[in-house]
């Protein structure tokens, strides 16, 4: 009995070795290499296929879109519309083979993105999602962790506006029509070198008084109650540049657009950095706002 079960044992193993492979004594033609494109029935996700599934060595993929994958079978997934050069290296017995296609999409869908659905809570999200200053920080002494940071080269600067009433501000994103409102109950920061450009392009800011020694008044966007927001990808990046008079708290100055790096983001928390470019001897200078979701409590 125990020879029988070795017997089968054997014979199983030699079976799961007959996969062929490419060899040198039978390389797969290079011009046998190919790549099977499928639609998947969502917009944007394609299925690549090896063409000679099964008869070759792991399959490598470069798939146009930052993403590598390995298998007979991979599945892509493109948020932007735009031309993608997906590529496929196999071993044919003799040497690395590649073979590339040209997918072309001429429609977003950035349902695929992960940025676009963590700030905005996805298409199916019809309220919006809504952020807020994190300003319940806390190092890991417990010591409070300042949500908003002044950078210059390596000096940071934290800067403490607790019980000014501006943490209180809220901004609310959608993904369907790229709506954005920034309620900030009256009152917002304005360097203090920047207000009459704020007020001549992006809304009404009167100064009141000075808050850690910022400027500090009533501001209302010059789209109010909704302003607008688009979304751009630059090095690998996601950049958001808001519209209509919205900025995150404090308004530092701007070239021709007021853009924030999405520095870091997932479901409950978010940082945006702000890189400042006017005026220009403020090249190098940052400012970073941590913020968290509404009602999310660690």
């Amino acid at each position: 009995m125990k020879q029988l079960i070795l017997f089968i044992c054997i014979a199983a193993s030699a079976i799961s070795c007959t996969k062929k492979t490419g060899a040198l004594e039978t390389p797969i033609p290079k011009e046998d290499v190919n790549i099977i494109v499928q639609e998947t029935g969502e917009q944007n996700v394609y299925r690549f296929i090896n063409a000679r599934i099964g008869q070759t060595a792991t399959a490598r993929w470069d798939l146009g879109n930052g993403q590598t994958a390995n298998g007979d079978t991979v599945i892509g997934k493109y948020p932007f519309k735009g031309d993608y050069t997906v590529s496929l290296t196999i071993f044919n017995g003799v040497t690395a083979v590649q073979k590339t296609t040209l997918l072309s999409l001429n429609k977003d869908n950035v349902n695929l993105d992960s940025v676009y659905v963590c700030l905005t809570g996805g298409p199916d999200s019809l309220n919006g999602k809504t952020w807020v200053i994190d300003s319940t920080r806390k190092n890991g002494d417990g010591s409070a962790d300042l949500p908003v940071k002044i950078i210059n080269g390596s000096t940071v600067t934290p800067k403490d506006y607790t019980n000014t009433g501006l943490y209180n501000s809220s901004w609310t994103f959608w993904l369907q029509g790229s709506k954005m409102t920034y309620k900030n109950n009256g009152y917002s920061l304005c360097h203090s070198s920047r207000i009459a450009e704020i007020n001549s392009i992006w809304g009404a800011f009167t100064q009141t008084g000075t808050v850690g020694g910022d400027p500090y008044g009533t501001y209302t966007p010059k789209l109010s109650p909704q302003q607008t927001w688009t979304m751009s990808i630059k090095g690998g990046l996601h950049y958001i540049q808001m519209q209509g008079g919205a900025f995150i708290m404090f308004y530092r100055g701007c070239a021709d657009v007021i853009e924030y790096q999405v520095s870091v983001i997932n479901k409950n928390e978010m940082v945006l950095t702000h890189y400042e470019t006017s005026p220009s001897g403020r090249a190098g200078w940052s400012d970073k706002y941590y913020l968290v979701r509404k009602g999310y409590v660690r």
